[in-house]
């Protein structure tokens, strides 16, 4: 059988090209797939450089202690904008309570909240789609009659109270009388649970 090839690639210059012609698509080919190998390589190795020049910055950087100490402080005062509450209910009416004092020093007329609407999640789903399992979002609806100076005024105190409060929304209508509407949210930070007197 062997012969017989041989006797064909002697009589026939088609076949002996033919076989050149897919050795040299082979080779190509292969010098292509080893490029492509060796650039995927240099690649991942100047990757794997940056990354360690970037690490041993770090580790040369050193004051550790004092980031530690910074980031201490920094969540304190984080913390410390938060609104604390016992339960969900007093949550909502300490809020509530505040936002009406709020509305009274500012002299809005025909002032209405409501507290959170039917239609939203209950806060603890909300928090926990949001990574935030020891917080609850209280959100209200503020509506009031227009008064520019009266709406200055309580959007100040709003975003000047020691506690964040975040406006989501605020909306001003003409008809049939001006009216301001603003949803306002608030994040309290559950209490800690007492140990009971037996631990």
């Amino acid at each position: 059988m062997l012969e017989q090839l041989q006797a064909e690639l002697k009589g026939n210059a088609r076949l002996r090209i033919a076989i050149v012609l897919i050795f040299a698509v082979l080779w190509l080919y292969l010098i292509l797939v080893m490029r492509d190998a060796l650039d995927h390589s240099a690649r991942e190795h100047r990757s794997a450089a940056v990354k360690l020049g970037r690490l041993q910055s770090v580790i040369e950087q050193g004051d550790w202690t004092e980031r530690l100490n910074a980031a201490k402080t920094l969540q304190a005062q984080m913390e410390g904008a938060l609104w604390r509450g016992d339960t969900l209910g007093l949550a909502h009416a300490s809020f509530q309570d505040w936002l009406n004092q709020q509305m009274q020093r500012a002299a809005v007329s025909r002032p209405v909240i409501s507290m959170g609407t039917a239609t939203e999640e209950a806060p603890g789903e909300q928090a926990r789609a949001a990574g935030l399992d020891d917080l609850w979002k209280v959100r209200a609806k503020l509506a009031f009659d227009f008064n520019p100076e009266s709406l200055n005024k309580l959007l100040l105190q709003m975003i000047s109270h020691t506690q964040h409060v975040a406006i989501e929304n605020l909306r001003i209508t003409k008809e049939p009388i001006p009216r301001v509407e603003i949803v306002a949210t608030a994040y309290f930070q559950k209490s800690e649970p007492q140990p009971s007197p037996g631990q």
